[in-house]
């Protein structure tokens, strides 16, 4: 008998020390640890995003820290996330931790994770996000993303390019070289939070496009490049000064 309760005291203790304090969801879809989830569509500026959303399963208030760890690379692919507030590729753990009241599950929007694809790069990444409250990081939830450029279908022409930027990081002006066909041609540039922050017609006649930076803050940006209504390009740069 003592045996017996012994047993059922331990098995409670372990399940009480196993028992996730947060959980991934999204739109309803709740995730179990470890799930990977595949991200195969662009967005409208080219770039894989991932939502996500965290339901903090306990009774007291969270401070939550977002981590991640690049299981599979592949060069010329920049991958980010969004905690709050967007972090460049080198940030692996968010700075700052983000407060999920008790039993509540955050806003869209709030979680999001990135990948950029240089224009000629295909295939895949794989990267490992992690929650935790930053008082108990031991007691983490994980999610694996797969970001996915498929190259079927594209089609490739010698007479339409748009190319890297240079300076990159640029200070003052970023210039692209380009080889452009089509009536009406224009650059858009976005920031990490996809917040269109220029714009700008390009005369499809010259052979280079140089855009003014020197009034945007420091950062990662993303320039899309519209021929006749639909994009054609998008590449990333630096601006720092």
């Amino acid at each position: 008998m003592k045996k017996s309760i012994f047993t059922l005291v331990l098995m409670a203790v372990i399940g009480c020390v196993s028992a996730q304090s947060l959980r991934f969801e999204l739109n309803g879809t709740v995730y179990s640890e470890g799930d990977v989830i595949v991200c195969n569509t662009p967005n409208e500026w080219g770039e894989f995003l991932q939502d996500m959303q965290l339901r903090n399963l306990t009774s007291d208030d969270m401070n939550v820290l977002v981590q991640k760890e690049v299981v599979e690379d592949l060069e010329g692919v920049m991958n980010y996330f969004c905690w709050g507030m967007c972090f460049g590729p080198d940030t692996y753990v968010s700075p700052n931790p983000v407060e999920v009241p008790a039993n509540t599950l955050t806003e869209e929007g709030a979680l999001s994770f990135h990948a950029m694809f240089n224009e000629d790069v295909f295939g895949k990444i794989q990267v490992k996000y992690s929650a935790y409250d930053e008082r108990h990081p031991e007691d983490a939830v994980t999610i694996n993303v797969v970001f996915h450029k498929s190259g079927v279908g594209v089609h490739e022409s010698s007479a339409v390019r748009f190319g890297q930027p240079y300076p990159n990081p640029a200070s003052s002006m970023v210039n692209f070289d380009c080889n452009l066909q089509g009536s009406d041609a224009t650059a858009v540039v976005y920031n990490l939070l996809g917040q269109e922050v220029m714009r700008q017609e390009i005369n499809t006649f010259e052979s280079k496009v140089s855009l003014p930076v020197a009034n945007l803050n420091d950062g990662v940006y993303f320039c899309s490049v519209l021929c006749d209504g639909q994009t054609l390009s998008t590449v990333k740069f630096v601006v720092k000064k």
